[in-house]
C-alpha cells in the first residue's frame, strides 16, 4: 500500500477532470454548468489516503526485466556470433566474407574428402579420366549443401543449418532433373551426387536413418542402370565399389542376399581389380558375409557346424587380406607411457596413409562380426550339447527390423560404423565402450557428422538393454537396439 497523502473531499467527476470542487451539498457548481449528474461525496476519506498499487509496480517491474533480457539476449548473440565466426574461420580457413558456396566447398575437401594417390595431376591418365575442369553443377550444389550442414554442426549455427537445408533442397531438384534425363541418369556426376546427398543425412541427420537408407537405395538402382559402361574409366570402378559397398550394408541390416545383378556387374568390374588391393578383397569380403548372414536367417544355412565353418573360412580371408602387401599398408605400434587423449590402452597405430587405416579398421569390424557368430554359436552348442537337434535350428525369429548404416568416405564417416560395432560386440568391456563413446562425441564434434551422435545414443541404449538383461540370445549378433 502507498500513501497518497491527504485526498480531495470534492466530487469524483471533478477529482477525474482535475479541476477545484466547490462541493455544494446539492451537488457541486462545475457538474451542474457542464449539464453532469453530480455523483456526489465519498464520506469515507480515510481509505483514500491509501492505494494499493501492487499491480502497477509489478508491470512496471516486468518491463523492466524484458527490456534486461532483451538486452541481455543481444549481447549473447553477438558473443556467439563473433565464436561462430572465429569457428568457421578456424574450420574452413577462408574469409568470412567468400560466397556461400566457397565456404561450403572448401569445408567439404578439407574434411572429407581424401587426396588422389594417383595418377599424378600432371599425367595424361588424370587429365583423361580424373580432371573435372571444375565441379560439375549438380556436384558442386551437394558438396555446398554437405559442407554448410558439417560447419552448421560444429559451430550451431542457425544461420548455416538454414541455408545447408536451402542448398539441399536445389541440390534434391536437380538430382531428379538428372534422373529425368534419358543420359543424365548414367552419368558419373549423377551417381555421384546421390552418395553425397545420403552422406549429407548422415551429417545433418541425428534422429533417424531413413533419409540415409532412402538416399542408399537410389544410388544402388542408378548401379544397375548404367550396366558394364560404368567400368570404362577409373573414376566409375570406383563410385562402383563405393557405392555396391555402401549397399552391402543396406543389404546387411535388412538380413537379405545382394541383387543377382550387383553379383554379375561385380564379374565384370573383376577385369579391372587389383586381385591383392586389401580394399577390394574388403568389399568381396563384405558381400560374402552379408549373403551368409542372409541365408542363416533365411534358413539356408542352418546346421550349426556349417555356419561355424563358413564363418572360421571368411575370417582366414580377412587375417589374410594384409599377405604380401609391402610397407605402404602396414601400421606401426607407438606404445605411450600414462593416459593419452584418443588412446585406448597403451599402443596407437601410425599409418603411412587414410585407405591404409580405413581399410584395417573395416576388416576388423567384419571379423568382430565373424567371431561373434562363431562365439554365439559355439555356446549354443556346448549349452545344448545332449539335445540330438542341435545342430538344426530356425533362426527366423533372430531376423532384425533395424538398417545398420555405414558410409564409407573420409573425414570421420569411414571409422564411424566400425568404432560402434567394437563396442556393442558382447565382450566389449566398459571402458573400451566408454572409449568409443568419447569418439563419436569427438566425430561429431570435430567433424560435425550428426550420424555419430545416433549411434552413440544407440550404443548408450545397448548397454542398458544388455544390463537389464533384455536383450535376446541370438546366433547372428544384432547390435542395433529394436527402438533405433
Amino acid at each position: 500500500m502507498v500513501y497518497r497523502g491527504r485526498p480531495s473531499t470534492g466530487c469524483m467527476k471533478c477529482r477525474q477532470r482535475k479541476i477545484k470542487c466547490d462541493e455544494r451539498p446539492e451537488g457541486c457548481l462545475k457538474c451542474f454548468e457542464r449539464g453532469f449528474v453530480c455523483p456526489g461525496y465519498d464520506k469515507n476519506q480515510i481509505d483514500r489516503f491509501f492505494q494499493d498499487e501492487t499491480s502497477r509496480v509489478k508491470e512496471k517491474a516486468e518491463k523492466a526485466k524484458a527490456k534486461s533480457l532483451a538486452l541481455r539476449e543481444e549481447e549473447d548473440k553477438q558473443v556467439r556470433s563473433r565464436q561462430s565466426i572465429a569457428l568457421i574461420e578456424d574450420a574452413i580457413g577462408a574469409p568470412m566474407l567468400c560466397p556461400l558456396i566457397d565456404q561450403g566447398i572448401a569445408f567439404f575437401m578439407s574434411n572429407y574428402t581424401v587426396g588422389l594417390d594417383e595418377p599424378p595431376s600432371n599425367s595424361n591418365t588424370y587429365n583423361k579420366h580424373l580432371s573435372s575442369f571444375g565441379f560439375h553443377p549438380i556436384v558442386a550444389t551437394s558438396m555446398t549443401a554437405l559442407g554448410l550442414a558439417g560447419i552448421s554442426n560444429i559451430t550451431n549455427n542457425p544461420n548455416f543449418k538454414r541455408e545447408a537445408m536451402s542448398w539441399y533442397a536445389k541440390a534434391l531438384n536437380m538430382t531428379n532433373s538428372a534422373l529425368r534425363h534419358p543420359v543424365e541418369v548414367k552419368s558419373d556426376n549423377t551417381l555421384l551426387a546421390t552418395m553425397l546427398l545420403s552422406n549429407f543425412e548422415a551429417t545433418s541427420n541425428e534422429k533417424t536413418f531413413e533419409g540415409w537408407v532412402s538416399h542408399v537405395t537410389g544410388s544402388s538402382s542408378l548401379l544397375k542402370m548404367r550396366g558394364k559402361e560404368q567400368f570404362a574409366t577409373p573414376a566409375g570402378r570406383r563410385m562402383y565399389i563405393q557405392t555396391a559397398a555402401t549397399m552391402a550394408m543396406n543389404c546387411f541390416a535388412q538380413g537379405i542376399e545382394m541383387p543377382d545383378y550387383i553379383h554379375l556387374l561385380d564379374e565384370e568390374s573383376g577385369k579391372y581389380e587389383e586381385s591383392q588391393d586389401p580394399g577390394i578383397i574388403y568389399y568381396h569380403l563384405q558381400v560374402r558375409i552379408t549373403d551368409f548372414r542372409a541365408k542363416v536367417l533365411s534358413g539356408k544355412i542352418f546346421d550349426l557346424a556349417d555356419i561355424i565353418d563358413t564363418a572360421l573360412k571368411l575370417d582366414e580371408i580377412a587375417k589374410s587380406a594384409f599377405d604380401g602387401v609391402g610397407e605402404e599398408w602396414m601400421y606401426e605400434e607407438v606404445r605411450v607411457e600414462g593416459d593419452m587423449r584418443g588412446v585406448f590402452g597403451d599402443v596407437y597405430h601410425v599409418y603411412p596413409h587414410l585407405a591404409a587405416a580405413q581399410t584395417w579398421n573395416w576388416i576388423r569390424y567384419n571379423r568382430i562380426y565373424l567371431h561373434d557368430m562363431i562365439r554365439n554359436a559355439l555356446i549354443y552348442l556346448w549349452s545344448n550339447f545332449n539335445d540330438p537337434g542341435v545342430h538344426r535350428m530356425n533362426f527366423l525369429s533372430a531376423t532384425p527390423k533395424d538398417r545398420l548404416p555405414v558410409i564409407r568416405v573420409s573425414g570421420g564417416y569411414s571409422s564411424v560404423w566400425p568404432l560402434y560395432v567394437a563396442g556393442a560386440t558382447p565382450v566389449a568391456s566398459p571402458e573400451s565402450q566408454q572409449f568409443v563413446l568419447t569418439s563419436l562425441h569427438r566425430i561429431v564434434a570435430e567433424f560435425g557428422i550428426n550420424q555419430a551422435k545416433l549411434l552413440a545414443n544407440a550404443l548408450r541404449e545397448k548397454i542398458k538393454l544388455d544390463r537389464l538383461g533384455e536383450q535376446t540370445f541370438e546366433i547372428v549378433p544384432r547390435y542395433l537396439p529394436s527402438s533405433f
